[in-house]
């Protein structure tokens, strides 16, 4: 028997041309026909296939957890702001869980009636974990009233809630009678709600009561045990949560760097070590010639400072003590008294820094007060001393006796700096034609304006070993 050896393929290929040799009017209608139905075949593939492209696309989406981790610190604007973007985020990725977790002892000038708002209208449930385990986290004020808002309330087994009041530190960002009504639909029990509001409460009361919905050692555990389960949101709507361990989809969020700076300037010790920073630098800046690194540097850090003032709730009267006290030190380093100015220097800065915030639970360590003024009175009345006799020269030389002799830029005349004349480093202040003097120009001294001297090109005429002799 003979062996066939034409394939279906070369069948295939070769039925478009026989069918249309055939010379009949049938058979090029059956082949069109045919050719019609394998393109719409086709073309309900590729559809489809992109429908199915677009349900594996929504399902991913649709296990899509976002992750706010907040490590420390207040509920302050830029963590509101923050929250407020991963919330818009999901609702416009479609995400089905947006988890906020954080420990915080409350909030300063926190907007917490739009949070709140925001809370409402969102069709996506936000979960609140208070954690992680092992930390003894807690969320206090305003932090406690976010977490009560929440869809899903969840908290380490050793985490805490309350004390709910003040719920700001800076000013009252929630009304009365909203707070009122959270604490009535969350809590209802009215001797729970005045322990909530008036000292910590501990998890377990807080499961049995039925106000916390979950009681996890952190996010993994809360994921999966919120898979399958019906959440009833703020809004009213109800909706089931599906995240599968294979296919969920986490992303985590962090503050950005602007944003990240802003919340640590709301750290009640860091704002006020800002601040004594910036100003000390300024300081440093008024008895150097010119304008140079240390007061650019303390413009930014006062200023940083500054914004915390705003933020957190101080005392005027008591920063005030703390900028008189600075003050006083330098101008007890100007006129190198080290007497009775040094002593109200320190008193000063010292009651000031005890006073400084207007709030008990935002007090100074007295540890950081005692190193941050050691640390102000030995900068002063040592270091700054030291500097100033550097720049004084050596003693029974005057400025006048300087006239017409020559010397070598030492730092970058701009147009002041110091010049080395005589073997020490004295301020001047170039008067040439350029706008600036590079280091290790020759320099002649021709006047002299209050305490700089007034430096020129250096006269060609003049004899180099002269220069050479001052620079040794």
């Amino acid at each position: 028997m003979a062996r066939c050896d034409i394939s279906p393929k070369s069948v295939l290929w070769a039925l478009p041309d026989t069918l249309w040799r055939m010379n009949t009017q049938t058979h090029r209608r059956l082949y069109v026909t045919a050719l019609l139905a394998i393109l719409f075949t086709g073309l309900i593939a590729s559809v489809a296939t992109a429908n199915s492209s677009a349900d594996v696309r929504a399902a991913q989406a649709s296990q899509r957890v976002e992750i706010l981790p907040l490590r420390s610190g207040f509920i302050d604007p830029p963590v509101v702001a923050q929250i407020q973007d991963v919330i818009t985020r999901a609702t416009t990725s479609a995400s089905a869980l947006v988890v906020l977790q954080y420990s915080s002892r409350g909030g300063v000038s926190a907007d917490l009636d739009g949070l709140l708002d925001r809370f409402n209208d969102v069709e996506i449930p936000v979960a609140t974990l208070v954690g992680p385990l092992g930390v003894g986290a807690n969320a206090s004020g305003a932090a406690a009233v976010l977490w009560l808002a929440g869809d899903i309330r969840a908290l380490s087994q050793d985490a805490t809630i309350g004390p709910i009041d003040p719920v700001d530190f800076a000013n009252d960002s929630l009304s009365a009678a909203r707070l009122a009504q959270l604490l009535v639909e969350r809590v209802g029990d009215p001797a729970l709600i005045a322990a909530l509001r008036n000292g910590p409460v501990d998890a377990v009361t807080l499961s049995d009561a039925g106000v916390a919905t979950s009681i996890v050692a952190g996010l993994e555990p809360l994921l999966v045990e919120l898979d399958g389960q019906s959440i009833l949101l703020a809004s009213g709507t109800a909706t089931t949560l599906v995240l599968r361990p294979d296919a969920v989809d986490v992303r985590f969020h962090s503050l950005g760097l602007l944003r990240r700076v802003l919340h640590a300037a709301t750290t009640a010790p860091f704002i006020y070590l800002l601040l004594v920073v910036g100003l000390g630098m300024l300081l440093f800046e008024l008895f150097q010639p010119g304008f140079g690194v240390a007061g650019l540097a303390g413009i930014i850090t006062a200023a940083i400072g500054i914004f915390g003032l705003t933020v957190l709730p101080v005392r005027s009267w008591a920063v005030a003590l703390v900028v008189l006290g600075l003050l006083l030190y330098a101008i007890d380093t100007a006129i190198a008294g080290f007497g009775v100015v040094t002593l109200a220097a320190t008193a000063s800065f010292v009651f000031g820094s005890l006073q400084f915030y207007a709030h008990d639970a935002l007090a100074l360590n007295v540890w950081l007060i005692a190193a941050t003024t050691l640390t102000v009175f030995i900068f002063f009345v040592f270091v700054m001393t030291t500097v100033l006799r550097a720049q004084a020269g050596p003693e029974g030389i005057t400025l006048d006796d300087l006239v017409g002799r020559p010397g070598i830029v030492r730092s970058v005349l701009n147009p002041e700096g110091h010049v080395y004349i005589d073997g020490a480093l004295w301020r001047a202040r170039w008067t040439g034609d350029t706008k600036r003097v590079k280091v290790g120009t020759a320099v002649t001294v021709h006047g002299v304006d209050g305490p700089l001297v007034l430096v020129e090109p250096f006269d060609t005429d003049t004899p180099v070993d002269a220069v050479s002799h001052d620079e040794a």
